[in-house]
């Protein structure tokens, strides 16, 4: 059975999408999007304020979640058997 891959998509007001991902393949988290990736890698803080970093894998992308939505951007999370092609990969 395929390992489904946790996608977080974010709307921002600009209209563009942004895509962040943790990899089971791997145990990576990955962005779309090169500016966000240097944020990403200090770290996001979870609902009980401690800061939550990338190699902790899902824990981080949902912190990562909370943090966009609380920020006041659309997010959603997905499930997906695979990704295709993304035209830039950044690993955070």
């Amino acid at each position: 059975m395929a390992k489904r891959i946790d996608i977080v998509i974010v709307q921002y007001p600009s209209g563009t999408t942004t895509l962040i991902w943790f990899d089971p393949a791997t145990g990576s988290i990955a962005t779309t999007h090169a500016g966000l990736q240097a944020r990403l890698r200090r770290g996001v803080r979870d609902w009980e304020g401690r800061v939550v970093v990338p190699e902790d894998g899902r824990a981080f992308l949902s912190a990562v979640y909370d943090d966009l939505f609380l920020n006041g951007h659309h997010v959603r999370w997905v499930k997906v058997v695979s990704l295709r092609k993304v035209r830039a990969i950044y690993p955070v």
